[in-house]
């Protein structure tokens, strides 16, 4: 019995060593850019395409802030902001989810308008590799009243 304890006690720090490799992170590029096409128009802009920047802040590079700018080319724009969490930043295949808001300014008949901002709750599927050519599709949520799913798709590279 003494001998199969220390085989287990000789064993354990083997076992947390080989699970401590080292991850190369550095591999993950920070910054991103990209277009994003709404599918569906909702009243907070009749526009259909967005332009976005996202940096991941921190080492693992699984959050990531994004600004981006939505505008119908007329009177309206719309500039979305959202904090977001992506799944196993080390593999391809990703799920993201996340929390913003999005504050729209119009212009019309000389006056300027200011919109109280909109909950966005974005849920994506996203292929990425480390740096490069990215998709994500999925769904953004708008809470304003009533709560507005809109379907998106997004290209962009990564730097």
């Amino acid at each position: 019995m003494k001998k199969i304890i220390i085989c287990i006690i000789l064993a354990l720090p083997i076992s947390f060593a080989a699970k401590a490799q080292n991850v190369d992170y550095d591999n993950i590029g920070r910054h991103g850019i990209y277009t994003e096409v709404y599918f569906l128009r909702h009243s907070f802009n009749s526009g259909f395409v967005s332009l976005n920047y996202e940096f991941f802040p921190g080492q693992k590079k699984r959050i990531s802030v994004r600004a981006g700018f939505y505008p119908d080319f007329k009177t309206l724009y719309t500039f979305p902001v959202t904090c977001t969490w992506v799944t196993h930043p080390l593999k391809n295949h990703h799920i993201e989810f996340g929390l913003g808001f999005v504050y729209r300014i119009e212009f019309y008949n000389g006056e300027v308008y200011h919109d109280i901002p909109a909950l966005m709750i974005p849920i994506m599927y996203r292929y990425q590799r480390n740096k490069g050519f990215f998709l994500r599709a999925g769904i953004n949520l708008f809470y304003s009243w009533p709560i507005l799913p809109s379907p998106s798709l997004s290209v962009g590279y990564k730097l």
